[in-house]
C-alpha cells in the first residue's frame, strides 16, 4: 500500500499548517498584549454569525422582531444609561434630531449618484447646539450578539465638531456600546472616538467609573469622542473632569434625564419622519475638501452600528423609506417638541 501524496495535497496541507501557525501567531499578539476583547471581535464573532440564525421574533410585544422584549429593551437602556462629563469650555454643545432639522434643511436634492447638500448648511447659532439639557437626546438601540449576550448602544448627535486644527465638520454623532451577558449583567463598554469607531476600545467594567448601574464617561472638547477618564484622552484632546459629580464645575449629562432615552425602533409608526431621517443615506450636514471636514452620515449608515449584531440588526427599521428620498425639513416626535438653544 502506497503512502505517498499527491503535490497537489501537500502543498494544501502546508497552507493549512501556515494559516493555522498565522491564526495562532495573531491570537498570542492580541492576548499577550491585554486585548483579548479585540481578537474576540476580530475572529470570533465572524465566526458566531457565519453559523448562527437570528433569534425568532416573539409573538407580541417585540417591534424590531429581535426576540427580546421591548419593555426589556427599555429597561436595560434605562439602567445603564452613562452619564457624560461634557467640557465647559466646549461652544458645541448636544442637540436632538428635531431640534436641528427645525433650523436647518442641508438637503438641495437628490439623484441617482445620492443626495446634494449644502456648501454650507448650519448657521453659527445652530453650530453651537442647544444650551438647555431638555433639548438633548441621546437614541439607543438594544440588540442580541452573535456570540450570545445583549449590546445597548448609545448614540449621541452634536450639531457640529470643533475639531484640532481645521478638523471640523457639521453634525458629530458620537457613540458607546454597552455589552451585557446573556442575563442582563454589564461585562463592560466599547467607547467610540473618531475612526476608531467600530465600535471603539473596549473596557472592562471594573475598569470604568460609575456611578451606580451608570458608566460615567468623558466627551472631548470640540471633537466629542469618548474616553473613560484622562489618561485615557489622546495627547491632542482636552476634557473636562471633576471628582465629585455633584459639585462638577463641567456640564454634567446624565442620558436619562433631560431630553431622555429614544430608540429607534420606537420612531415608526409613531413618528414617520423620524424614520425616514435615520434612514436617509446622505450626510448630514455640508461636504469639506479635506478628509475629517464632510459630515457624517446618520447612524443606521456608520459600520459600528449594530455591531456584533445579526445581520437583519443591519436593517433600517420598518419606515419603508427610500434610500434616495430627500431629509424632511422639520421632523418632530410626540414627546420632543424642537425648542429654542
Amino acid at each position: 500500500m502506497s503512502l505517498a501524496v499527491s503535490p497537489r495535497k501537500a502543498r494544501r496541507h502546508r497552507r493549512l499548517v501556515a494559516s493555522a501557525w498565522l491564526f495562532a501567531g495573531i491570537a498570542a499578539v492580541e492576548l499577550g498584549s491585554g486585548h483579548p476583547e479585540a481578537f474576540h471581535d476580530t475572529w470570533i464573532v465572524p465566526a458566531y454569525a457565519a453559523v448562527r440564525n437570528a433569534p425568532t421574533p416573539l409573538p407580541e410585544g417585540d417591534a424590531d422582531g429581535d426576540g427580546l422584549l421591548d419593555t426589556r429593551e427599555a429597561e436595560l437602556a434605562r439602567q445603564y444609561a452613562p452619564i457624560v462629563i461634557l467640557d465647559a469650555r466646549d461652544s458645541a454643545r448636544p442637540a436632538s434630531v428635531p431640534w436641528v432639522m427645525a433650523r436647518t434643511n442641508f438637503v438641495v436634492s437628490t439623484s441617482p449618484r445620492g443626495p446634494r447638500t449644502r456648501t454650507r448648511a448650519f448657521d453659527k447659532v445652530t453650530r453651537r447646539g442647544s444650551d438647555r439639557p431638555a433639548d438633548w437626546v441621546t437614541y439607543t438601540y438594544v440588540y442580541p450578539r452573535v456570540d450570545g449576550g445583549i449590546n445597548i448602544q448609545y448614540w449621541f448627535y452634536y450639531p457640529y465638531n470643533d475639531g484640532p486644527l481645521f478638523f471640523d465638520h457639521e453634525s458629530d454623532w458620537e457613540h458607546l456600546t454597552m455589552r451585557l451577558d446573556a442575563k442582563g449583567a454589564p461585562l463592560g463598554a466599547y467607547l467610540a472616538r473618531h475612526e476608531d469607531n467600530n465600535p471603539g476600545p473596549y473596557f472592562a467594567w471594573s475598569r470604568l467609573r460609575r456611578e451606580g448601574n451608570h458608566p460615567v464617561v468623558l466627551s472631548a472638547k470640540g471633537s466629542h469622542a469618548t474616553y473613560a477618564d484622562r489618561g485615557d484622552l489622546a495627547w491632542y484632546e482636552s476634557s473636562g473632569w471633576c471628582d465629585n459629580l455633584k459639585s462638577c464645575v463641567n456640564p454634567v449629562w446624565r442620558t436619562w434625564e433631560g431630553g431622555g432615552l429614544e430608540p429607534f425602533e420606537e420612531f415608526t409608526p409613531a413618528s414617520p419622519a423620524m424614520a425616514q431621517a435615520f434612514q436617509f443615506p446622505g450626510r448630514w450636514g455640508s461636504v469639506g475638501f479635506w478628509p475629517g471636514t464632510s459630515a457624517p452620515k446618520g447612524p443606521m449608515h456608520q459600520a459600528g452600528y449594530c455591531v456584533a449584531g445579526f445581520p437583519n440588526c443591519r436593517q433600517p427599521t420598518r419606515g419603508q423609506a427610500s434610500a434616495s428620498a430627500s431629509l424632511p425639513a422639520t421632523v418632530t416626535t410626540p414627546r420632543a417638541q424642537p425648542t429654542g438653544g
